[in-house]
């Protein structure tokens, strides 16, 4: 993965489609493109400078046309609410400038928003 831009809420990045990547027909796996939305969320997530990205609650992906070998998948991953527990993220996925997938990722982050603003308790206090 190379990363293109990271913003505060907003990571963007790309990889190049090798075998490793592919269903038995040759198409981009759904299972890695799932993946993908997951790991994108949760960058967009650390990029409000979270050394962790709490845990998911839910992951849904929708698969819009295909890709394959050869070609290179450009993720945008966007924070779209932060919330004091729960984080609502959304990832769309391109190959060749066509949208073939889009997904929201919702995690629970609690622990994480805590931290930042100081309210969570140290062991002992």
């Amino acid at each position: 993965m190379k990363l293109l831009s990271a913003d505060i809420g907003r990571v963007r990045g790309k990889i190049p489609i090798t075998k490793g990547y592919l269903n038995a027909i040759g198409g981009t796996h759904g299972g890695w493109l799932s993946t993908l939305v997951d790991i994108g969320g949760s960058l967009a997530i650390a990029s409000h400078g979270f050394p962790t990205t709490g845990m998911s609650t839910d992951l849904l992906v929708s698969f819009l046309a295909a890709s394959g070998e050869g070609s290179t998948v450009v993720f945008d991953a966007q924070v779209l609410k932060m919330g004091r527990t729960l984080a609502y993220t959304r990832v769309d996925i391109f190959s060749n400038d066509k949208m073939i997938a889009t997904g929201s990722h919702t995690k629970f982050v609690a622990k994480e928003t805590a931290a930042a603003t100081g309210s969570v308790k140290k062991a002992g206090e």
